[in-house]
């Protein structure tokens, strides 16, 4: 009985040592105060009246505003009747400083993410279905392989959180939407 005691004592004062050394290192001083730049991610449209622009005039839905998080992830199909095929799924939205949207960003090949690459299209390329049953999915007029054989789009090497970073790609201006590939 005695040497279970003292076992479990041992294994509580090693699994505490272990516990302790998992705390979070203590931040570094940082001598060089440091510095907030604030921007406008989303600008009005030139000729908005203000109270368009009012946060109660915005708790209503207007017909064709769309929600992006109802559509990102959700597959992208080759046409629109019963015999489409799949040819990858909506991952990301590019949106410009003007708050449009500059690119649509596919997901194409692999299986299950793994060896899947991004490709941008142009938004205007992107369309939305609608059935008489109130289904919805997205359509791109392009094949798997031609898809497939596009350049990729590297968000990782262009953008750090999110936001488009020109100290990656050197540009200065936004690029302009890149074309869908042709059937």
């Amino acid at each position: 009985m005695m040497k279970k005691l003292i076992a479990a004592a041992a294994c509580v004062a090693f699994m505490s040592g272990t516990a302790l050394s998992q705390t979070a290192p203590a931040p570094a001083e940082n001598t060089v105060p440091l510095t907030v730049t604030n921007k406008e991610l989303f600008k009005p449209a030139a000729g908005t009246p203000a109270a368009a622009q009012d946060a109660a005039a915005l708790t209503k839905a207007l017909e064709g505003q769309i929600l992006a998080s109802g559509f990102i992830g959700k597959p992208v199909y080759n046409g629109d009747g019963d015999n489409a095929e799949t040819i990858g799924k909506l991952n990301d939205l590019v949106i410009g400083p003007d708050g449009m949207v500059q690119a649509a960003v596919i997901g194409v090949g692999g299986f299950l993410g793994v060896g899947e690459k991004d490709v941008a299209v142009a938004p205007n390329q992107l369309k939305l279905s609608t059935r008489s049953d109130g289904n919805s999915w997205l359509v791109l007029n392009t094949t798997k392989d031609q898809l497939s054989a596009a350049p990729a789009f590297e968000r990782s090497a262009n953008f750090t959180d999110g936001v488009a970073d020109p100290m990656k790609t050197g540009a200065t201006t936004a690029p302009a939407a890149p074309e869908t590939p042709a059937k």
